[in-house]
């Protein structure tokens, strides 16, 4: 790698095995897996590089890091690259990423000569022989305007949008319009932020990967042991409930604290909320530390903010959990919602982004108006649900259903690579 700063490429597990694709050859219907390798056989060779900016941490390093190796595994050339950058560049880009999700009282902008220079620098690890650079988010969008014409002529780019666009501040959606128009697709999590944009545009759902560690099954006395492990005990006397997600100002983390204080007051129940830090995001230590600062000697509270690489306790918690909560106030999609419904968990979801898309409302789960007007709906659900188990556990088998049917790796892989046998007509 040029000696500019670029993260290594990574190669977390080569290609899955053969044992592997067939694993996930049982949980999905046989015509889908035969498609999946008859575009294997089609894409054999073709050139495909996948670059982020965060290599752990969120759900797009997630997904990347079972989608490499299953597009290798039916053999596709297939690298993935992080961008390295300072801290001001994230400062940076997090200020755009919480602008295009509408957040109120944000400082202007400013600080765009650090993400052009940090694009220009990070160009060095782009791969001119590939056939098809994948670039996810805004962090990296910039990447090609510094491309050579003659190769952009014989490459094709996508970006990939994983977050929920707003249409606050138009000013920002311009600055990232400018940059997308440039590709040749451009790619979202959900079908209502399709903007109207001059560009080529498709929609990919996100999805789990129903044999990694955060959602393979572990057994219940594994699950028991991390529960107690972190001070989670006597979950039968007083019930689990779960809030995974990153410490970041658009997860509903304080209205979760905000239903709970209402359940407690009819319910005996306990309440965790677990998270991590993600290399690209500045604002994560700050939000824990003030979360900290609210919870602290608040009965039957648990806060964690445990490693990125934590998935089994993840996976643990949210198995040992009787109800899922993701109170987003803006989502992109947010993963936790299929992993908890994969784990036959009924998941009480704010209705809003992507979460909609996951959430048959009161079929396999719940979805609570977004914010602080969805707290008492938000507690209402959660005690009915407590009082309810036969009903609790109806949803959440529902919700399993689900899942496997529209939100796992294999349909993921399969509408990428269909969109890359298109951009490439073959």
């Amino acid at each position: 790698m040029p000696d500019t700063g670029v993260c290594p490429r990574i190669d977390w597990e080569g290609a899955f095995s053969a044992e592997r694709l067939a694993a996930y050859a049982s949980l999905v219907d046989q015509e889908k897996m035969d498609e999946l390798l008859s575009l294997g056989r089609d894409l054999r060779g073709v050139k495909v590089q996948q670059i982020n900016s965060a290599r752990s941490g969120g759900g797009v390093a997630e997904m990347l890091r079972s989608l490499v190796p299953f597009e290798r595994a039916l053999g596709l050339d297939v690298t993935w690259d992080v961008i390295r950058a300072e801290p001001s560049f994230f400062i940076y880009t997090k200020t755009v990423h919480n602008f295009l999700q509408g957040r109120p009282n944000v400082p202007d902008l400013a600080g765009t000569k650090v993400y052009w220079d940090t694009n220009r620098q990070n160009y060095a690890a782009v791969r001119e022989d590939a056939d098809i650079i994948v670039v996810h988010d805004p962090q990296p969008a910039g990447l090609i305007k510094f491309a050579p014409e003659h190769v952009r002529r014989r490459q094709k780019w996508i970006w990939r949008c994983h977050i929920h666009l707003s249409r606050e501040h138009q000013f920002v959606l311009d600055f990232i319009r400018s940059l997308t128009e440039e590709y040749d697709l451009v790619v979202f999590s959900a079908a209502k932020f399709l903007p109207r944009w001059k560009v080529t545009s498709a929609v990919i759902l996100p999805y789990i990967d129903p044999l990694s560690d955060k959602n393979r099954d572990l057994p219940p006395e594994q699950v028991r042991e991390i529960c107690s492990r972190y001070g989670v005990v006597d979950m039968e006397a007083k019930p689990l409930i779960v809030l995974v997600s990153r410490f970041d100002p658009f997860k509903g983390h304080r209205y979760a604290l905000e239903a709970f204080r209402l359940v407690r007051q009819e319910t005996r129940c306990q309440l965790l909320m677990v998270g991590g830090t993600a290399s690209d995001d500045p604002e994560n230590e700050a939000i824990f530390a003030e979360l900290k600062g609210e919870v602290e000697g608040l009965p039957d509270v648990h806060l964690l903010n445990l490693p990125v690489d934590s998935h089994i306790e993840v996976n643990a918690f949210q198995r040992a959990a009787r109800i899922i909560l993701q109170p987003s106030i803006k989502e992109g999609f947010g993963l936790t919602v299929s992993e908890g419904m994969w784990k036959e968990k009924p998941v009480i979801g704010g209705d809003v982004g992507g979460i909609p898309s996951q959430i048959t409302d009161g079929y396999n789960g719940f979805l609570v108006p977004p914010g602080k007007k969805g707290v008492e709906e938000m507690a209402d659900r959660v005690n009915y649900l407590l009082k309810n188990p036969g009903f609790a556990r109806e949803m959440g088998k529902r919700g399993k259903e689900a899942v496997k049917e529209r939100f796992l790796l294999t349909r993921g892989v399969l509408d990428e690579l269909k969109l890359i046998r298109g951009l490439l007509e073959l």
